[in-house]
């Protein structure tokens, strides 16, 4: 969610298995601190009964402010654009509330009902959904929210799939045309005349389906389903900036790339909300930071330091002490993310893509990036192993995520596919260079001089932090490699909420959530074959997915299982990490002023 596009069902906690889960847990531990482990198969049961307001967090103070620290820059915290996990975690849990929504309880993720009075109800055929709307639901402003409103949104975030989510594209009516291309665009360009969602009347929305979808109460916690009202909203996607929300609090200022300042939202009305809480008088949000500098600040806790959170990895230099003296101040813990090394297949013949993979620099680069075994486990595949079905697989030529590379076969794999001295095979990517702990420019040179010594020519190109993201998703632009997405991950804990998302050939179309911008029918014939199955049933299915897309296709290198790192100063209490997404739960949070 984590450079990572943002953002495991398992069987007996898929939809239709499980109603309900038992009562909240007090999940505190050092410090009011919960200290995860890695590990095991993530549940992500459902309750849809689970009423407002959410159990009260034991111990926990009002009033203060919490910092938020940190290197990477949202580009946008419009609710229909968001797909990185730190806007999404931001807008979900303090700004923007939609039709059902996560809640910690004993460890894991337990889905509920937001804005909706439950989690939905399906036809018989599966292919039409319902959700009611709760009362009295207003906007930061005062306003009502109805269900228009979020039918709009929905709407409205078809014109946003060049950085949003597409999955409504690939199930909702209309979405798609005959040839499997993206058919209505949003309001904006192809009317509010959309038939994949409706609102019969101010407290209803129905999503009317092209095939079934057992998740779709999964998608429905997305920020796509947050209510937006048309009149408020503009056709010039500046609405981010002062967009109206739902959530416990409000944007009270925002400069993109540089910081995020939170109110409380006097409107919220937590008897209604099941998942929230409103501790912290605000949040101020520091984007493009020093990450080092934060961390040595935290741990030393001097003045504002103290009520400051970092999600960073942390930085090796800093690790004995997270491990030792400063350990009450730190949580690692699972995380949804899958780090890979993404290659343009449309412009990187697959020849090359192996011989990179054999050249890759894994350990040169994690010791550039001071990663440690606090912050990433090596990767064989692209499904998480917390995932139900996931294989434990190894493809011949690929090292998972480990090793110096080969320079020496990467050249003689060149040599065959045509590519030596004379005729280089060029590599084209971003990166940041205005990184202050100058981490990525580090990182950058040592890619570079490895990949130029396995006999490739390497054109680099320096951008700054708040550009990064929009030109690595950009389809058209003149990279070959490191295009966006950098990571993965599952926005629901289920396989299918990750490759549809990253292979299918719509998602090139959506600009920045492809592996490879890989477009092939063999590749969308057997995703459809797979959807088609129960969800009990897809999961072993998508493991051999995984290793038959490794193994025929390679549209990108399984690098890393990302870890989450929350460091916190001694002031900030009870900072859980959420399992499902490897992010703390920002709301729950309170500091000692």
């Amino acid at each position: 969610m984590r450079g990572t596009i943002v953002r495991a069902v398992g069987v007996a906690a898929s939809i239709g298995l499980i109603a309900a889960c038992a009562a909240p847990a007090n999940d505190a531990g050092t410090n009011g601190t919960k200290k995860t482990t890695d590990g095991g198969t993530i549940a992500a049961p459902l309750d849809p009964t689970a009423k407002g307001p959410a159990p009260e967090v034991a111990g926990a103070k009002k009033g203060g402010i919490l910092t938020v620290s940190y290197a990477s820059a949202p580009s946008d915290m419009d609710p229909s654009a968001q797909f990185y996990q730190d806007s999404g975690i931001i807008m979900t849990r303090l700004t923007q509330r939609s039709l059902t929504s996560f809640v910690t309880r004993g460890g894991n993720q337990v889905l509920v009902p937001d804005l909706a009075t439950d989690l939905g109800k399906t036809s018989d055929d599966g292919l039409t959904w319902t959700f009611t709307l709760k009362d009295g639901i207003k906007y930061s402003d005062g306003t009502p929210v109805t269900a228009e409103d979020i039918a709009y949104a929905v709407k409205r975030s078809f014109a946003f799939t060049d950085t949003g989510p597409t999955y409504q594209v690939d199930f909702l009516k209309g979405g798609k045309d005959a040839k499997g291309e993206q058919a209505y665009k949003g309001p904006w360009e192809s009317g509010d005349s959309f038939a994949g969602v409706d609102a019969p009347d101010a407290k209803t929305v129905v999503f009317h389906l092209e095939k079934r979808w057992e998740t779709l109460p999964y998608f429905a916690a997305f920020t796509q389903t947050s209510p937006i009202p048309k009149a408020k909203e503009t056709k010039n996607r500046d609405y981010g900036n002062k967009a109206v929300g739902t959530g416990p609090y409000k944007i009270k200022s925002f400069t993109q790339g540089a910081e995020l300042v939170l109110e409380k939202n006097t409107f919220w009305d937590p008897a209604s909300d099941a998942s929230r809480h409103q501790y912290l008088d605000g949040y101020v949000f520091k984007f493009g930071q020093d990450d080092i500098k934060v961390q040595q600040g935290i741990l030393a806790s001097n003045g504002p330091d103290a009520t400051t959170l970092n999600w960073d990895a942390i930085d090796a230099s800093l690790v004995d002490q997270v491990t030792g003296a400063k350990a009450s101040q730190f949580v690692t813990g699972a995380s949804s993310c899958v780090l890979a090394v993404n290659m343009d297949t449309r412009k990187i013949p697959l020849p090359v893509r192996k011989a990179i993979a054999a050249a890759w620099p894994f350990d040169d680069i994690n010791k550039a990036a001071g990663s440690t075994p606090l912050t990433y486990i090596p990767a064989d595949t692209l499904i998480p192993p917390q995932i139900p079905g996931r294989l434990d697989f190894k493809v011949d030529g690929l090292p998972g995520g480990k090793g110096n590379g080969d320079p020496v076969k990467a050249k003689s794999m060149l040599a065959a596919a045509g590519f030596g001295p004379g005729k280089e095979f060029q590599l084209v990517w971003y990166y940041t260079d205005d990184d202050p702990s100058n981490v990525a420019q580090q990182v950058n040179q040592v890619r570079k001089t490895k990949l130029q010594a396995a006999g490739f020519k390497v054109k680099d190109i320096g951008v700054p932090n708040k550009d990064r993201r929009t030109l690595i998703a950009k389809t058209d632009g003149p990279h070959n490699m490191l295009q966006s997405p950098r990571g993965w991950c599952f926005d629901w804990p289920s396989a299918d909420s990750i490759f549809p998302p990253t292979v299918s050939s719509t998602q090139i179309k959506g600009g920045g959530s492809n592996w490879g911008n890989l477009a092939d029918p063999k590749v969308d014939a057997e995703m459809d074959r797979i959807l088609k199955l129960t969800i009990a049933e897809q999961g072993p299915e998508w493991g051999k997915f995984d290793k038959w897309l490794l193994e025929t296709y390679l549209p990108a290198i399984p690098d890393s299982y990302d870890k989450s790192n929350l460091l916190f100063g001694t002031k900030v209490h009870n900072v859980v990490n959420d399992v499902n997404h490897g992010m703390p739960v920002l709301d729950g949070i309170w500091v000692d002023q």
